[in-house]
């Protein structure tokens, strides 16, 4: 399944490619290729030019180390998700923020009976920092 958006397009190996380097942390094509590559017996190239392919998108930094680089997701699953997610939205709700939230509500209570649990602590999480953010802010 490809993944697009306005502002991005991710095919499969694109988006293992990411998983991959969100679990593992840092790592040069060749061991990404080695944990990845086998299982559809893709070559290290098609490796290279898509992890290359994904740093010229901005969702990957790289830095030479020796005679390789070594990839790093730029960007955080949740900031790729929302994304996709605003996209979405945007492309089939007329920016209806009820809608949207309605719709993730909906599947998050289809998806596990302790998503609105965990969306009830995510939240209060969130104000949390956000409040103390802001009384940062007062006090500076």
């Amino acid at each position: 399944m490809t993944v697009r958006t306005r502002k991005i397009a991710l095919g499969p190996l694109e988006i293992s490619i990411l998983q991959y380097l969100w679990k593992s942390g840092p790592a040069e094509v060749k061991a990404a290729h080695q944990e990845l590559g086998h299982k559809d017996g893709q070559s290290y190239n098609t490796f290279q030019s898509t992890m290359d392919r994904l740093h010229k998108k901005g969702l990957l930094s790289r830095h030479k180390v020796s005679h390789a680089y070594l990839y790093e997701a730029s960007v955080s699953q949740s900031q790729v998700v929302s994304r996709v997610m605003d996209d979405v939205l945007r492309s089939l709700s007329d920016n209806s923020r009820d809608a949207y939230l309605l719709a993730f509500l909906d599947h998050a209570t289809e998806s596990d009976s302790a998503a609105l649990d965990t969306l009830e602590r995510l939240i209060k999480e969130r104000r949390q920092e956000q409040n103390a953010s802001r009384r940062g802010e007062d006090d500076g």
